[in-house]
């Protein structure tokens, strides 16, 4: 009996053994054959991805020049002569490609964390939470200034709640008007919050117990306020937030005039957003905008405000795509900038004195390819300025005469060019460089369409091949996956290989429902039920690759982590036809287990949509499991918390199911550079070798049968 069988039976010390003494019988991920190989595809990839592009793009201030390194090379492009030569260094006159707009705060915080300090943009003070309360500090060190007093790990001030980190962005929770005069910052209540507890310090000689309060699926919220401390006077000033106790309040900051402070606010369901206006004075408070959608609404739409102050950019997607529109502070709606049955992506740029925006939109005849456009502040002149022959990233000149676009798909190397910005071609600055990829004699890789089992909807792949490639074989398939909300890994931009490929798979990555990029209602296709349609979607792009002679579907395989980690454990135990060996690293295993921000944002809650949950659970599916599973977790992760794991562990082995599992003590919800290595030693002896020693016995036991029947 395997000692992965005997560990699944009897408990999860025996399986930490067979992990580690199993693994290509006592070999290493180094000695798998292929490591060289892999090594010089991995070596040869950071300079294969760097070919056809350009970096360190600076434009001159008299705007007749543009200077950029190539390769490990400076050069300089003469705008009026249109003449191009190689310098010895940056000229001092040049000037950053952006233009003026402001950046943010870039300071770091932890995951799911508040920066505890936050400068006056005078500098005369610095806002400090210490002890989970708000005090002022004089950056000479001449005062201290206490502006709450009673804060504790349950009533917080100046910090909010682990979730709101994680789930709303909020890394700060202390906002400074732009005079300097007032400060405001979170009240958080978690009094009705459950605490989980971990245990960090497993390798050492005394363990520590680290507390957090989280809010799971259903369970009570952390209550959100906002406060205003006025420095002239002294006085704190609370802001009307509404009355839902169960609403999430976020992204707070003052307007450019100092006298609005902004915040967003959600209700639990998050179908519903507000763009709310508080005087900081009074603290009374206006909706300015309103946003519903049937499922979800996104919770952070980008807002840029215009010179005066008053009118702003808004992004929405109420016709079913994302786009674009022209409101005023005081409620209005000016006017639609943006049109189109595809979503418009990023602003990259406000010209108001020529009365134009610059911002990118998948517009081209595939539906992966931005391209950049320009359209008027009053919504006419929509243009498209790029050519449609593959996805661009652009990089426009402060003066906006210009950009640069780098243009790439997934199998064709980028170029980079200059053009003017009516759309015509000045000058290629950069190309590929692809003598390295065919001395190594590297597969391109390949985009793949198949169709959603509706029969309408079209899902986009990449399959990567070994260079050893060899149609008439057959290979193992292993599926690398993310597929949760939001998330996007097919992209048309250039990527050489699969290093992994080099071990002897097919590795395919596959965008199904539910990511991003594709409007609305893809988007929400996997609303009230994860696990289901995403998982199909994997399992189809298996089968469709599976009609392939040179793709061995009885040897599939799948790993991911997080969400990721979530699809590759339930794909044994829901598609156990499809997928026959998975690793599942840092998986959420039921969504019960999961915060009540993320969750229910896609599932609401379990008292809402029970069977949406019980479909979406690994617990009630481990029955189904014949194939191979390996389990990863960190055992101090604070997101996807390691009960997730253990409770997976247990169903297994009361379920009778083999297993292997490795858990690493040190380790959050970021994998160790260890796991890499563990995951593709497991699929290899899975999908490769134990296939090898099979076929070595089955071709003995043929010559035996052979010899019996001439004697």
């Amino acid at each position: 009996m395997r000692t992965s069988v005997i560990a699944g039976l009897l408990g999860p010390l025996l399986v930490l053994w067979g992990v580690a003494a199993g693994q290509h019988g006592q070999g290493t991920f180094e000695s798998l054959p292929g490591h060289d190989r892999y090594q010089a595809v991995l070596e040869a990839q950071r300079p294969m991805r760097r070919s056809g592009r350009i970096r360190r793009v600076e434009w001159t201030e008299d705007g007749t020049a543009l200077l950029f390194h190539r390769d490990d090379k400076a050069f300089r492009f003469n705008l009026e002569s249109r003449e191009l030569a190689e310098v010895t260094e940056a000229e001092p006159e040049a000037q950053s490609g952006r233009s003026g707009r402001e950046s943010p705060d870039r300071r770091r915080s932890r995951r799911g964390r508040q920066r505890d300090r936050q400068p006056s943009p005078d500098g005369v003070w610095e806002a400090v939470c210490r002890e989970y309360n708000v005090v002022l500090e004089r950056t000479d060190g001449s005062a201290t200034l206490p502006v709450t007093t009673r804060g504790h790990r349950k009533v917080r001030y100046g910090t909010a709640s682990w979730v709101y980190g994680e789930e709303l962005a909020q890394r700060s929770a202390m906002w400074w008007s732009p005079d300097s005069t007032m400060l405001a910052f979170y009240e958080l209540d978690e009094r009705g919050v459950h605490d989980y507890y971990l245990t960090a310090g497993l390798t050492e000689l005394w363990t520590e117990l680290l507390t957090e309060g989280y809010p799971k699926a259903g369970e009570s919220n952390p209550v959100a306020g906002v406060l205003v401390y006025h420095l002239p006077s002294g006085s704190l000033i609370r802001m009307d937030v509404g009355e839902d106790l169960e609403q999430y309040v976020y992204q707070v900051r003052f307007a450019t005039d100092g006298g609005t402070l902004l915040f967003n606010r959600t209700n639990r369901r998050q179908d519903v957003l507000e763009l709310v206006a508080a005087d900081p004075r009074t603290g009374t408070s206006r909706v300015v905008v309103r946003e519903t959608q049937p499922t979800w609404q996104k919770n952070r739409p980008s807002i840029e405000f215009l010179q005066d102050g008053q009118r702003f950019i808004w992004e929405t997607e109420k016709t079913g795509w994302r786009q674009y529109e022209l409101r005023h502070l005081d409620g209005r709606r000016l006017g639609t900038l943006t049109r189109g049955a595809y979503p418009a992506g990023a602003v990259l740029e406000v010209d108001e004195q020529a009365g134009v925006m610059y911002y990118m939109a998948y517009s081209g005849e595939h539906p992966l390819n931005a391209h950049l456009h320009r359209v008027g502040l009053d919504g006419r002149g929509q243009t498209r300025l790029t050519p449609d022959d593959g996805n661009h990233s652009i990089q426009l000149s402060p003066d906006r005469r210009w950009f640069i676009s780098t243009c790439e798909t997934i199998n064709t190397p980028p170029t980079t060019a200059l053009y003017d910005t009516e759309g015509n071609r000045v000058a290629t600055l950069a190309e590929s460089d692809i003598s390295r990829f065919n001395e190594l004699g590297l597969q391109a890789p390949e985009p793949f369409t198949f169709k959603a089992d509706d029969g309408v909807t079209d899902l986009y792949g990449v399959l990567y091949k070994p260079s050893t490639f060899d149609p008439a074989r057959r290979y193992p398939l292993v599926i690398d996956v993310y597929g949760g909300p939001l998330s996007q890994r097919v992209r048309n931009r250039y990527r050489p290989a699969n290093a992994y490929c080099e071990f002897g798979f097919l590795i395919a990555v596959i965008d199904n429902r539910g990511t991003t990029g594709r409007g609305k209602a893809f988007e929400s296709a996997t609303y009230l039920k994860l696990g289901d349609v995403d998982l199909q979607d994997q399992a189809d792009g298996v089968r469709y690759l599976s009609q392939r002679p040179y793709v061995d579907g009885d040897r599939v395989g799948i790993f991911g982590h997080s969400y990721g980690g979530y699809m590759a454990a339930l794909a044994p135990l829901k598609r156990p036809e499809v997928f026959h060996v998975a690793v599942a690293s840092s998986a959420v295993t039921d969504w019960r287990n999961y915060d009540t921000i993320y969750t229910e944002r896609f599932m609401r809650t379990p008292q809402e949509n029970p069977e949406g949950y019980e479909r979406g659970s690994c617990l009630g599916a481990v029955e189904q499991l014949t194939g191979k599973l390996l389990i990863m977790h960190g055992m101090v992760d604070d997101n996807v918390h390691p009960s997730n794991a253990w409770q997976l562990i247990h169903a297994l082995q009361q379920a009778g199911k083999p297993f292997e599992m490795m858990l690493f003590p040190r380790s959050g919800h970021g994998a160790p550079a260890t796991a890499r290595r563990l995951r593709w030693t497991f699929l290899y002896r899975h999908l490769i070798e134990e296939a090898t020693e099979r076929r070595s016995d089955e071709a003995t036991e043929g010559r035996l049968g052979s010899d019996e029947v001439t004697e």
